[in-house]
């Protein structure tokens, strides 16, 4: 415009003019580009975990909608899986969750109704936490959910590629990217390290050679052998009785399977076994019945 202008007439502010006149322009205006985005704003850092939560719904996926909660300190994720995203389905999700890492100071939502709904809100500050809503139609402010949620709708429909229900999908992916390290992380540690303060122990530890065993000496009162003679604890009818047995081998360092006068073999722990009385082991104890019979005991 400014070049086309030139090449007719000139004046000393005709590129200034023309400019201005552009800019007042209302056609001009609700036809124009979007303009150049700005460098992204991060966060404040958080210092801790559970300080500050993102949440966001995925879905529907088979019907079925996600409430994910990512906290970023951590980026330890939680993901709910619930056929209803009203408020009080979402503040029921939220109060389980809280129960377990408490609630946290800050919660980050886009303006989903759940969340700028007067319940949300009312759960939120009747409980100390600070309820941040992000820019309407900018997904990216909440970016932390964001990216979490495209990672998770990929990471299912692979792992579903399997055949396997989509509940089994579910506690796949959460097994595998808490206990995987994260580059975001301080040395590389990963979300499960972080927030529970420990690794996680995933079927891959199999991979490693098993310790060496350190078996500890066990110092106990009452030692018994194959073959011993003892009093066991028999029990029928909500009641016991001691009867004898014998000893046929040891199990651990407490338990002892053993087998009574009639044959039937019991496990029984130390505690419920004593030592026959060495008279009644040097002997037999006779008795006769009304009849004159003899019985061994």
């Amino acid at each position: 415009m400014k070049s086309k202008a030139r090449s007719y007439v000139y004046w000393p502010s005709v590129d200034k003019d023309i400019t201005e006149r552009v800019k007042g322009c209302h056609a001009c205006a609700i036809a124009a580009k979007t303009s150049p985005r700005e460098k992204p704003v991060p966060w404040p850092a958080t210092q801790k975990p559970w300080e500050r939560v993102h949440i966001d719904f995925a879905g529907p996926i088979d019907g079925d909608y996600f409430l994910i909660v990512v906290d970023t300190f951590t980026k330890w994720p939680e993901v709910i899986r619930t056929r209803s995203t009203t408020a009080a389905a979402t503040i029921a999700i939220l109060r389980t969750i809280f129960a377990r890492f408490g609630y946290p100071e800050t919660v980050v939502s886009d303006n989903g109704p759940q969340f700028v709904s007067a319940k949300f809100s009312e759960y939120c500050s009747s409980r100390g936490i600070q309820h941040v809503t992000t820019a309407p139609f900018h997904p990216q402010s909440n970016g932390q959910a964001e990216c979490f949620v495209d990672t998770f709708k990929r990471s299912m429909r692979k792992i579903q590629e399997g055949g396997i229900t989509q509940d089994e999908a579910l506690d796949v992916f959460l097994a595998s990217y808490r206990s995987t390290p994260n580059a975001i992380l301080p040395d590389m540690q990963s979300p499960a390290e972080a927030m529970l303060g420990r690794k996680m122990r995933t079927a891959l530890e199999l991979l490693k050679p098993l310790p060496a065993a350190q078996a500890e000496p066990i110092n106990l009162g009452r030692r018994f052998q194959r073959g011993d003679l003892v009093y066991t604890k028999f029990y029928a009818w909500n009641s016991w009785k001691w009867v004898p047995a014998q000893i046929i081998r040891e199990l651990g360092s407490v338990m002892f399977e053993v087998h009574t006068n009639n044959q039937r073999v019991h496990r029984r722990h130390v505690n419920q076994l004593r030592q026959r009385d060495s008279a009644v082991l040097s002997g037999v104890i006779t008795q006769w019945n009304k009849g004159g019979a003899e019985t061994k005991q």
